[in-house]
């Protein structure tokens, strides 16, 4: 008699944990980040977009499972475009015109970056605008627009070497191909502080081509989603789990 109900208590504890897998949504979460603190590494995918997956999953256990995706930027404009469900990890406010007027969904800040200009401590470049580049030979990714300089991009006036690798960019100003090249403020303190290769041979611009925050973006007409995501994000910057894991790749929520 006893192991008749200890068998029944077993199957309706399977069965429960059965409903519960099947309840959580899928939630497809892309990235088209492929370089630190995003991605650290390519072979096991660790970086800071996977962390925050992981996080997001432990925090809506049962209710989403949030899945980890990497697409290139200009497919991930399509994908938006025809209507694809599922939210873009540390889409930053300049984008798809920001969480105040655009089309898309955004939650809170996850924490504030900046674009940098660098250039060789040998060879130190700041910044004055738009003009200070012109005759310059200028690196910055592909799929990437930068506001402050889009009409001296569009007229020609500012040449832009494209690349679609971080690390390609930084390479070639240390061998001087370029003079000067643009990264996120995150991707530069995560590099510096990680690779003794580059220490003391990179200059970052006194000012920069303007301050931003990354948010977790929407597909329009998921509402219920992004409520239920920003549930969470909204207690974040108070979660000594979420700090710590700013803090492995020398972030911190607010401004610096």
């Amino acid at each position: 008699m006893k192991s008749a109900l200890a068998s029944i208590l077993i199957l309706l504890g399977c069965c429960r944990d059965l409903a519960c897998a099947q309840a959580a949504e899928v939630l497809t979460a892309w990235t088209y980040y492929a370089a630190p603190p995003f991605l650290t590494d390519a072979r096991s995918n660790a970086g800071l977009d996977r962390d925050l997956v992981a996080y997001l999953n432990q925090k809506l256990a049962g209710k989403y499972e949030v899945r980890l995706m990497f697409v290139p930027r200009a497919r991930l404009g399509s994908m938006l475009d025809t209507g694809a469900r599922g939210m873009v990890l540390f889409a930053p406010s300049v984008i798809f015109d920001g969480p105040a007027g655009g089309k898309y969904l955004w939650t809170s800040a996850l924490f504030d970056d900046r674009q940098d200009l660098l250039s060789r401590a040998s060879a130190p470049f700041e910044y004055d605008g738009p003009g200070s580049l012109h005759g310059v030979r200028f690196g910055a990714m592909l799929g990437h627009s930068y506001p402050a300089l889009a009409e001296d991009v569009a007229s020609g006036r500012i040449h832009a070497h494209r690349n679609n690798n971080e690390g390609a960019l930084l390479k070639m100003l240390l061998m001087q191909r370029l003079d000067v090249i643009t990264l996120a403020d995150s991707s530069v303190r995560y590099l510096v502080r990680n690779d003794a290769s580059i220490a003391g041979k990179i200059h970052v611009s006194k000012q920069n081509l303007g301050s931003y925050t990354r948010h977790l973006m929407f597909q329009q007409g998921m509402t219920r989603e992004r409520d239920d995501i920003e549930e969470v994000v909204a207690r974040m910057d108070g979660d000594p789990a979420w700090l710590a894991i700013l803090r492995k790749y020398g972030l911190t929520h607010g401004a610096r």
